[in-house]
């Protein structure tokens, strides 16, 4: 009785996630669900105080999804370029985004998006709107706390 109790909470849990996700991050969960693959987000805080949200793309859709890291075949942290985010980014592929194949063959995969793009206006103590310098960042801020 308490392993099934444990795996409806954890299921009720993962289900509220999901759900939340997708009201927070509209255009990454309609990709997920155009390919069929199981996501979740994170909020990532760097050492200058933005918040950055990433994305771990967990498996296939109604797939087990519990592979140890020791056992997938390394972590990969696929980084968008300019002037686009993570999902803009996986759009653009002709046929299945090679992250998702990454995922496919057993690689643990996490999917960035830089400060100032959507799913990165986040700040602990600016706000992108109202705030210039919350804009006043560089390339080499990006590489060094990003």
């Amino acid at each position: 009785m308490k392993i099934l109790l444990a795996a409806l909470l954890e299921s009720g849990i993962q289900a509220f996630a999901r759900a939340s996700a997708e009201v927070d991050y509209p255009r990454f969960a309609d990709l997920m669900d155009k390919w069929g693959y199981d996501w979740e987000a994170f909020k990532v805080h760097t050492d200058d105080h933005y918040i950055l949200s990433t994305f771990h793309i967990l498996g296939k859709t109604g797939e087990e999804h519990h592979t140890p890291p020791s056992e997938s075949k390394g972590v990969v942290l696929c980084q968008h370029g300019d002037m686009e985010d993570g999902t803009y980014w996986m759009n653009q592929f002709i046929g299945t985004p090679f992250h998702l194949l990454l995922v496919d063959e057993g690689y643990d995969v996490w999917i960035g998006n830089n400060r100032g793009t959507m799913y990165s206006w986040d700040h602990e103590t600016l706000s992108s709107k109202d705030d210039d310098e919350y804009w006043m960042w560089t390339w080499a801020d990006m590489g060094l706390y990003d």
